[in-house]
């Protein structure tokens, strides 16, 4: 398996937009292929956020991380600035 881990900065203003987006991202993340499970969360700052969506396949961890990359206008109108989206190989599981 392999997450895509994606560390957002949050435009407070912004918050109402972003309960939202969110909500329509979690619904399309989920019909995703190959996607297993999701985490989006709040940082003890609420100007930061993570995220962490697990896939099967490397390919499809891929796939989604070069969309977040490619969505960089729809999060700006969201107040959403992405500073890092990575690929990861997970190691181990409970």
């Amino acid at each position: 398996m392999y997450a895509v881990v994606g560390v957002w900065e949050m435009d407070s203003a912004q918050r109402e937009a972003q309960q939202s987006a969110l909500e329509g991202i979690v619904a399309g993340v989920s019909q995703l292929p190959g996607m297993v499970k999701g985490y989006w969360s709040d940082y003890e700052d609420p100007a930061r956020s993570h995220t962490f969506i697990v896939f099967d396949d490397r390919d499809a961890a891929a796939a989604f991380a070069d969309s977040v990359r490619g969505n960089v206008e729809n999060q700006t109108r969201s107040g959403v600035r992405n500073i890092s989206v990575d690929i990861l190989a997970v190691k181990a599981t409970t």
